[in-house]
């Protein structure tokens, strides 16, 4: 690990003595705690660390306030989805709880792995009627039958995404295509209650990591998730875990992910195709960022080619609509293509007034793209 700051590299090693809960070892002097502390609320793992600074009588005020705040938020949605769990137990709804709900009990103390919201999966049919229940319980519903959730918030921090299902149509076809009978690949647990077996929860969690990789990109709590997983189910079946990431078209991404996380948080040495991916983790955030969603957007549109012939083609799509963004986007013009010329002058005209800041920077961003090195 020395290609990459001694912050970073401080961090890691604080994450893996958290979740192995061996005692952390360097001094107090030897840290940057500015930042270590920023570093560490990027990728939202101030908590996580706060158990390994505390193992070596380290309370530095920053992270231990962390740590307070996540059990108490942790408390709140643990009483909140009892409720919701209760009424929908009632209303013969059934339901499935994801993400963090379930991985928070794969980290070895309460309070150590941070959320943001909470994700529940329930009959795509009774969506109406989730939403008429989280309203009761004094919810506010932000958004409702856009998505392939629905957001309910209760102030001051509680916030829920009631899923019907669990990709939409632009984050992989494959994937949609996978999850389409979602309920067959589910277990019952008791009452209303369904879960992922343990393979099939963590195909799905790499499912959802990729699919921020690939958009915006996503941090290190993703990596962290992964190898607590792994520590917490030693025995999963990996020739199924194989043969189903096949289907997703994402076994190779998996595999390299896998052993990256493996690897980083057990502190063995990485090799040089690990130390590749490394950073596409480690310089984003929990939900990634701008740069790297335009960086992600141009590999996909462009296919990962950097030619000039590629990027005057992209152009050229860009500004003459056709096919199914034409109608998408335009379904009068599609039908009257006649009139097609007038719509391109309107789009150029439209586009120099209204937005000429985003088509430099989209310009920019193609004339200096390069192809990466590895695409999934």
């Amino acid at each position: 690990m020395t290609d990459y700051s001694k912050t970073a590299r401080t961090l890691i090693y604080l994450l893996s003595c958290a979740v192995s809960e061996k005692e952390f070892e360097l001094k107090s002097d030897e840290i940057d705690f500015d930042g270590l502390y920023s570093l560490a609320k990027r990728h939202s793992l101030c908590s996580t660390a706060a158990f390994a600074l505390e193992s070596a009588g380290i309370n530095e005020p920053r992270f231990t306030q962390a740590k307070v705040k996540t059990k108490r938020k942790l408390a709140l949605f643990d009483i909140e989805r009892v409720k919701i769990y209760h009424k929908l137990n009632d209303a013969g709804i059934w339901f499935a709880p994801l993400k963090g709900i379930v991985l928070k009990d794969s980290y070895p103390r309460y309070g150590m792995r941070e959320m943001s919201d909470n994700d529940i999966l329930c009959d795509s049919s009774k969506m109406a009627e989730v939403r008429e229940i989280m309203e009761s319980l004094g919810f506010i519903c932000s958004n409702y039958g856009e998505w392939h959730h629905d957001n309910y918030q209760k102030p001051p921090t509680l916030d829920f995404e009631m899923h019907h299902t669990l990709f939409q149509t632009d984050d992989s076809p494959a994937f949609q295509s996978y999850y389409l009978d979602v309920f067959d690949k589910l277990v019952h647990k008791s009452g209303c209650e369904y879960a992922f077996k343990d393979e099939d929860f963590y195909i799905y969690i790499l499912a959802h990591m990729y699919k921020h990789f690939s958009h915006n990109g996503t941090g290190l709590r993703s990596l962290l998730d992964i190898h607590v997983y792994l520590q917490s189910h030693p025995d999963l079946d990996f020739d199924y875990i194989g043969r189903e990431l096949e289907k997703l078209q994402l076994l190779d991404f998996a595999q390299r992910a896998r052993g990256l996380a493996v690897k980083l948080f057990g502190l063995q040495k990485l090799s040089e195709e690990d130390m590749e991916l490394l950073p596409m983790f480690l310089d984003s955030s929990l939900y990634g960022s701008v740069e790297q969603g335009e960086y992600n957007h141009l590999t996909r549109q462009l296919d990962g080619k950097d030619s000039k012939r590629v990027k005057i083609k992209y152009f050229f799509d860009r500004i003459f609509l056709h096919g199914e963004s034409l109608e998408r986007s335009y379904p009068f013009f599609a039908r009257h293509k006649w009139l097609l010329p007038a719509l391109y002058v309107y789009r150029l005209f439209k586009s120099l007034f209204t937005r000429p800041k985003g088509i430099l920077r989209e310009t920019k961003n193609v004339v200096k793209y390069h192809s990466p090195k590895k695409r999934w």
